[in-house]
């Protein structure tokens, strides 16, 4: 039989791969930076025994930011002006609770003639963490009948990202409405940042 020789060139058109890798590193950047839309800078509480945290897919995350009397930082002090054409006071503590960039409460809050279900005859200034917590929270979540209440519940987390100075009062304002009829958030978990101390031993053995 006679031998037959073929000499092919084959050229491949990479064009279509480097297109692709741009696509794949612009959607990394857009996820990177969509996961931190909702995460505040905040000094967050120490645990000395903490969990490794596994959100669940929608996990809602409140923010609350404080600041002492005179303490409230330029970049906050603008956000307040453009959105709110509000001035803060510097003779007073500070506290306002954020989610995905937005505010949902702050001191001054107009209460549009609302009254503190639970505080009978004083203005409900959380009006509108409550009314987003009920309407967009809540209606994503798995839920769950409770055989005990007979009643079915929302199943799923929120978390709170809390300064660790934040008085505790302003956790507990989010916990009662949590309790809100239309809500009734039972599961709630407080953000903690890791002992730097076992962190560093971590880090030594490595």
């Amino acid at each position: 039989m006679a031998k037959v020789s073929a000499d092919v060139s084959v050229t491949v058109d990479m064009t279509p791969m480097i297109d692709l890798t741009f696509l794949l590193i612009i959607f990394f950047i857009v996820v990177n930076d969509m996961s931190k839309t909702e995460l505040e800078e905040l000094k967050l509480p120490v645990a000395m025994e903490a969990g490794k945290d596994v959100p669940p897919p929608g996990r809602p995350i409140l923010n609350v930011r404080w600041f002492p009397a005179g303490g409230v930082p330029e970049f906050v002090r603008e956000q307040y002006r453009t959105q709110f054409g509000l001035t803060i006071p510097n003779d007073v503590e500070w506290c306002d609770v954020v989610w995905q960039r937005k505010i949902l409460y702050h001191p001054y809050w107009d209460p549009q003639g609302r009254a503190d279900p639970i505080r009978k005859g004083r203005p409900d200034t959380y009006w509108k963490l409550a009314e987003t917590m009920a309407d967009v929270f809540v209606p994503n979540m798995t839920t769950k009948m409770d055989e005990e209440l007979k009643m079915i519940l929302p199943d799923d987390p929120i978390l709170i990202r809390a300064d660790r100075n934040t008085p505790f009062k302003y956790i507990q304002k989010i916990l009662e409405i949590c309790s809100r009829e239309k809500i009734r958030i039972w599961k709630v978990q407080i953000a903690a940042s890791e002992d730097p101390a076992k962190v560093a031993e971590r880090a030594a053995k490595k």
